[in-house]
């Protein structure tokens, strides 16, 4: 009697060897977040309104002491660090920690004297009003008369 391959054994076997691929990676990750020298970014969301852009970045696990926000000829930088749990019975890490740094250039109208931030319930939200003189302005001609 002829045994015939079942046609799912090569890609059972591919996904086994993937498999292995992705928990070595994890296990470098894991590294790299013990040692404290991971970089990680938030999420980020940016939404514009009439009166002026809301940015709202996913900050869990960070206290507003550890976030820095600078507006700076036109560019808005966000940095902040999360520090990872040094408890010695950590078993496996994938919580991300660390330090990160995002940047996002402005348009002109942004008014950079104004802008706002606040953290609520681990969202960071930065408001960024459009300036009043971005609003156009009617000028009425003056003619002979």
């Amino acid at each position: 009697m002829t045994y015939l391959a079942s046609p799912f054994s090569n890609l059972n076997q591919f996904n086994r060897g993937f498999g292995r691929l992705v928990d070595d990676r994890l296990v470098d990750a894991n590294l790299a977040a013990t040692a404290n020298h991971q970089r990680w970014s938030p999420r980020i969301d940016i939404i514009e309104a009439d009166d002026g852009f809301t940015v709202m970045a996913d900050v869990p696990g960070i206290a507003k002491e550890d976030i820095e926000i600078n507006v700076h000829r036109g560019v808005l930088t966000v940095k902040g660090t999360r520090s990872a749990s040094n408890d010695e019975h950590i078993t496996h890490r994938e919580r991300d920690s660390g330090t990160f740094s995002r940047q996002f250039n402005l348009p002109e109208l942004a008014d950079e004297e104004s802008v706002s931030a606040k953290v609520t319930n681990g969202v960071l939200e930065i408001k960024i009003p459009k300036s009043r003189k971005a609003e156009p302005i009617k000028i009425t001609v003056a003619g002979d008369s």
